[in-house]
């Protein structure tokens, strides 16, 4: 995996480096990830928030959610009837990527927070690489549906 002469490698790529060896700066194509999360029904989320693991300052999130769970709030009955207050949902299985190309991976037992030089989407699998050269493949069905407990 690798650009050339700093042009997108392939249609597939969401990061990559431009410049030869990879050494120039990171490019990205969210709109090819919204597109994606659209064609495979996932939700694809934007929104600004500071992540301290991944910085000091606020960033835009791109984000696609695979799962939602529904956070917070109290339920009661008052006579025959059940009520619920203040509960929202908030993502519970997703891959976020801030604007510096920071992602973190929130899985249904496991979280990871890696900086990408490469992303590129291939059907449903993820096929990464990062900073440190670390190459991963995540088929992200796996984070759709909550695993069976054995």
């Amino acid at each position: 995996m690798g650009g050339v002469f700093g042009s997108k490698p392939s249609d597939s790529h969401v990061i990559w480096r431009s410049g030869r060896d990879d050494d120039g700066a990171k490019q990205f194509d969210f709109e090819y990830l919204r597109l994606w999360a659209a064609h495979f029904g996932i939700d694809y989320e934007e929104w600004e928030r500071v992540d301290h693991e991944r910085g000091d300052d606020s960033r835009t999130q791109h984000a696609c959610v695979f799962c939602w769970a529904e956070t917070g709030g109290q339920e009661f009955s008052l006579g025959d009837r059940d009520w619920s207050m203040g509960s929202q949902e908030k993502p519970r299985t997703f891959i976020e990527i801030d604007e510096a190309g920071i992602a973190r991976f929130k899985g249904w037992t496991s979280e990871a927070v890696l900086d990408l030089d490469e992303l590129l989407l291939d059907g449903t699998t993820c096929r990464l690489r990062t900073a440190d050269g670390t190459q991963k493949s995540l088929d992200v069905t796996k984070l759709a549906t909550r695993p069976e407990r054995t």
